[in-house]
């Protein structure tokens, strides 16, 4: 292994192996080149040396300033870069509220615009800090439990206003090729975390821990090498075993971050099963904490639903029927409850066949009945030009099926025109 100083790096260097930071944190592939850009970027964050797995030839190289203007070069400050990426850091919150703000208000004067689009750009926003908590650690080892209990609670109040909409929004088939979905599955398991939990009625207290622990349930995976959860090949028993120990890791990242007991314990817990065949510690449904209970069940509903490198995303629907059968009691059963009356029996998104012969989307589930949703008509509007909305029942309302993929696809061409 070969280490460089970054303040010598040369923009274009090229390296014949993989670059890691501090002996784990891969920052290149092997054979691509170094840039001016990283090289701004990792003097920013505080790093002084990256280093190279495989043996380089020794060669002089020339100290050259960091530009961050590419007319003229600029003195490399390092106090001052790291300063600015102290200030940016502690404005990540006030991004949010500013963006939650803008969408609050413009549901308020606009409401006939597109809903949808004004959750989704709110959701990127979260998706955003979420990559930099997980950034700043990689980068700093810091995590603040004041400022991610903060934006867990403004993503409490917009779930509550925009369950419907979140709940719509999937990862695409190249969102597996993406090498942060780590990130956009604490994000996603998070929602759906905190979905069960107002189902059940959680004191807002609570909801807010378990809102941190799920944003922050996979960090122990960025101490383990990539290739252990970006790969699209079978895992050795071996390599199984090492992927395991992110629970520990990411409870030990926690707790020497001063985090309260229980979401350290909700980190440790959200591979736990109810049947005792769960991991770390292989406990009985007796012994695992309410946020374990509800992150296992959260992560696991997320995970069918998303695209991985080594399968593809199954439905909404189809992952529904899934945690339901409960395959050798795996979960806890309140839970589940909480999680089918949340987003009903046809999960909110679905596209459904009517009994009339019509396609509708489901919208929001029905607290009377789970099995019974509420819909949009694919197709028409009501008189204010919003989509139809009808409660679906067993008569002619009644759901028939759900479309499949091929199905879907014309469906989903017919509302793009």
């Amino acid at each position: 292994m070969t280490s460089f100083s970054v303040a010598e790096l040369k923009d274009g260097q090229h390296f014949p192996g993989r670059v890691i930071l501090d002996k784990n944190f891969v920052l290149l592939d092997g054979n691509l080149s170094f840039s001016k850009t990283l090289q701004s970027r990792l003097v920013e964050w505080g790093f002084k040396e990256i280093h190279c797995e495989a043996e380089v030839p020794s060669t002089p190289i020339k100290s050259q300033p960091v530009s961050t203007d590419t007319s003229e070069p600029v003195d490399l400050d390092i106090d001052a870069l790291n300063q600015e990426y102290e200030n940016k850091t502690k404005t990540l919150n006030s991004v949010l509220k500013a963006s939650v703000a803008k969408a609050e208000q413009s549901i308020k004067s606009f409401p006939n615009k597109n809903r949808m689009e004004i959750v989704t750009e709110v959701y990127n926003d979260f998706l955003d800090y979420t990559q930099k908590v997980f950034t700043r650690y990689v980068t700093h080892q810091e995590l603040n439990i004041d400022d991610l209990s903060e934006s867990i609670s403004l993503l409490i109040d917009f779930v509550k206003e925009n369950k419907k909409y979140l709940l719509r929004i999937q990862p695409t088939e190249e969102h597996k090729l993406d090498k942060n979905f780590l990130t956009s599955h604490c994000l996603r398991s998070t929602i759906i975390a905190i979905v069960i939990a107002l189902q059940i009625k959680m004191p807002p207290a609570k909801i807010i821990e378990l809102g941190v622990a799920g944003l922050v349930h996979e960090i122990g995976q960025i101490k383990l090498p990539p290739q252990l959860y970006l790969t699209d090949k079978p895992l050795s028993p071996q390599a199984k075993n090492l992927l395991a120990t992110h629970t520990v890791l990411g409870f030990n990242i926690v707790k020497e971050a001063g985090f309260p007991l229980p979401i350290q314990v909700g980190i440790l817990e959200h591979h736990e099963r109810e049947n005792g065949q769960g991991y770390p510690r292989h406990l009985p449904g007796n012994k695992i904490s309410a946020y374990g209970k509800i992150l296992s069940v959260a992560c696991s509903y997320e995970a069918i639903t998303s695209p991985r490198h080594y399968k593809a995303a199954r439905s909404l629907y189809e992952a529904t029927i899934e945690m339901l059968m409960n395959k050798n009691k795996q979960y806890d059963d309140i839970v589940l409850r909480a999680l089918v009356s949340a987003v009903s029996l046809f999960p909110i998104g679905t596209y459904v066949y009517l009994a009339n012969g019509k396609i509708a989307q489901v919208s929001e589930s029905n607290p009377a009945d789970p099995r019974l949703p509420m819909v949009e008509l694919v197709g028409e509007k009501n008189e204010l030009g919003n989509p139809k909305t009808i409660i679906t029942d067993n008569d002619k309302y009644k759901i028939v099926r759900v479309l499949n993929k091929e199905e879907l696809k014309g469906v989903q061409a017919y509302i793009n025109n």
